[in-house]
């Protein structure tokens, strides 16, 4: 059954943290309080940019076209004050100091290596099932930070990386009933 009139709309939730494993955990691990950044601003976006190769004969037609690179990123603006959070768009180091009162985000301008980020962003649809990003990517385009007269957002965008085999990043949406038996009658 093809639904052509599905239109989304609303937010996402996201969820960040970072990754140093070799596979793609289960929902119930990435989803959780402790990885959400909180409430989002100017949404969240995806950017999937292919570079595509034509092989063209002596005509000059193109005969054959092919993919050679995939690169994707993600946007979005985080509305919650968090340097941890922050450390992760970054190589800057984060430390809290409970005696001191205090936490910092330091850049040491040493250069060093980015941290590897799972990225997570969930909208759930009108009917209650999930609509699923997943990438692990890396905050290399840095981040931006306004202090202007409305609320601060901290404007980042990660660049997937191919940290697990055969994966880069996904997109899964859960279907109802209907929707999955559609699927096997077809």
């Amino acid at each position: 059954m093809k639904n052509n009139d599905e239109i989304l709309i609303g937010a996402c939730d996201v969820y960040m943290y970072e990754f140093t494993g070799t596979e793609i955990p289960e929902h119930a691990t990435i989803e959780t309080e402790e990885h959400d950044v909180g409430h989002c601003s100017s949404g969240f976006t995806v950017n999937y940019k292919p570079t595509k190769y034509d092989v063209k004969n002596q005509y000059g037609q193109i005969v054959k076209s092919a993919i050679t690179e995939e690169a994707i990123s993600a946007k979005t603006g985080v509305l919650s004050w968090n340097l941890a959070n922050m450390s992760l768009l970054s190589t800057g180091v984060y430390t809290e100091d409970k005696a001191g009162k205090k936490k910092d985000l330091i850049f040491t301008g040493d250069g060093k290596a980015l941290k590897t980020v799972l990225l997570r962003a969930v909208h759930t649809k009108e009917n209650g099932k999930k609509i699923r990003f997943t990438m692990i990517g890396q905050g290399g385009s840095g981040f931006a930070i306004a202090w202007e007269n409305k609320e601060v957002t901290i404007d980042a965008e990660l660049t997937a990386i191919k940290k697990v085999k055969g994966f880069l990043a996904s997109f899964e949406e859960e279907l109802t009933e209907e929707e999955a038996a559609a699927i096997v009658a077809a």
